[in-house]
């Protein structure tokens, strides 16, 4: 592919993601299409950059892809300015990676040029008589494994590489077990039905009716060994998403052209974003996703039309960003469920630093959509207080159980410091007499 001089740095970039891509197909042809889409291990989580702001659509797809082609530790990515705020070093003939943007390029009725920020005061009547014109920008990142980070804080760098282990979780089979999915399905929580609990000769997802099928999870188990039973666990999870990937495109949802029959370019192009979707949200899971063996007849379909026209990526990345980021959301919500339903069954307890310990401990949603924290101490039951937006986001997003127990404790100590204090005098007055 020509990466020619007079290109733009957006147009390098589509160029770089569609060469990776051909590339990936032509391996998949090659070892039998065993491999899963991303390479490498999956890390449990989106790539984000060292702030800790997540890349979303190609970029973390493409991302997630260069990490495990070069078995990077971590989806962690700083550019060359924030390696050197940071006082970091670049490796030694370290290769950078682009990330894309979209930008605008604004002209009123003269041709004159108009800044995004003009643009944005203006009135929606001034607006309409702009020329405006999207374009792709690009900026480059290393990899933290590309620097010295590992050696001038060794802390930091294992507790980002910690962060991004995807935890190893079995059912009774020996398989790969995901309690969010598995909810999803228990409790007919996405955005259409799913049915996995029979036996079924395919996976597929009808329009009419609006339905999921998939076979049940036990016909996934072929493996001979510990680890590939495991993985065929996986297999079963990734087929689902694969279904629900289609099933966002309904025309209710994110209305794509789902009009093709099998073996046509448009049908072709909805299994390409069904693939990567399932691929992208998987490796964020924590496994990393195998091609269909009835979508291995399209490798070259796609790679012929990537190589005529390098920007169907765009197209194609566009589509697989908005179904990942529905299917993730539903996800999200999920693991709040989940959060909720385990504090509540164990009565959870947690002892603070200075050694005392409240009881029946859990953060919950009341029924004007607001969070609450409630819990018992020294046998006192205390009365639920309203915990603010952030302290429920920073819970909720924590998935480490001790990082879990150590914000209930901060949050247990801000809201309930007057009770503890008054029910530990009262206690020892009584003690007194």
């Amino acid at each position: 592919m020509d990466t020619n001089k007079g290109s733009s740095p957006g147009e390098k970039a589509i160029a770089k993601f569609t060469e990776m891509m051909i590339a990936r197909m032509e391996e998949l042809k090659g070892n039998g299409w065993k491999q899963g889409w991303i390479g490498g291990n999956a890390f449990g989580d989106a790539p984000q950059n060292l702030a800790g702001r997540t890349y979303s659509g190609a970029n973390a797809f493409f991302l997630q892809m260069y990490a495990g082609m070069y078995d990077f530790k971590t989806p962690v990515f700083m550019t060359f300015l924030q390696a050197t705020k940071e006082k970091l070093r670049i490796n030694k003939g370290a290769t950078s990676f682009p990330v894309v943007y979209w930008d605008l390029s604004i002209k009123d009725e003269n041709g004159n040029r108009v800044s995004k920020e003009d643009y944005q005061l203006m009135s929606k009547s001034q607006q309409e008589k702009m020329e405006v014109f999207p374009f792709l920008k690009a900026y480059s990142v290393f990899n933290i494994d590309q620097t010295n980070l590992e050696v001038v804080n060794k802390e930091r760098y294992d507790g980002l590489v910690d962060k991004f282990k995807a935890e190893h979780r079995e059912d009774t089979q020996g398989m790969y077990k995901n309690q969010s999915l598995d909810r999803m399905v228990e409790k007919q929580e996405w955005v259409c039905p799913i049915h996995a609990e029979k036996q079924s000769n395919d996976a597929y997802y009808t329009p009419n009716p609006d339905v999921i099928v998939v076979p049940n999870k036990s016909q996934f188990k072929k493996g001979l060994d510990q680890d590939s039973i495991y993985k065929d666990g996986m297999a079963y999870y990734a087929t689902m998403l694969h279904e629900m990937a289609h099933s966002t495109g309904s025309p209710t949802r994110l209305n794509r052209s789902m009009s093709g029959k099998f073996g046509n370019p448009t049908y072709a192009k909805e299994e390409l974003v069904a693939e990567l979707t399932a691929a992208m949200v998987g490796n964020s899971m924590g496994f990393d996703k195998r091609i269909l063996d009835n979508n291995a007849i399209y490798l070259d379909n796609w790679i012929g039309v990537l190589r005529k026209e390098p920007k169907f990526i765009v197209s194609v990345m566009a589509d697989v960003n908005k179904a990942a980021s529905m299917i993730l959301a539903e996800v999200d919500k999920q693991k709040v469920k989940l959060d909720k339903e385990k504090f509540v069954q164990e009565g959870n307890v947690i002892n603070d630093s200075k050694g005392n310990q409240f009881a029946d401990v859990s953060v919950f949603k009341m029924r004007n959509g607001e969070y609450a924290i409630r819990a018992s101490f020294k046998g006192t039951q205390l009365v639920p207080k309203v915990v603010s937006k952030e302290e429920k986001q920073a819970y909720f997003s924590l998935s480490n159980s001790e990082d879990k127990k150590q914000q209930l404790e901060r949050m247990l100590l801000k809201h309930y410091k007057v009770e503890i204090n008054g029910i530990g005098e009262t206690k020892g007055k009584s003690r007194h007499l």
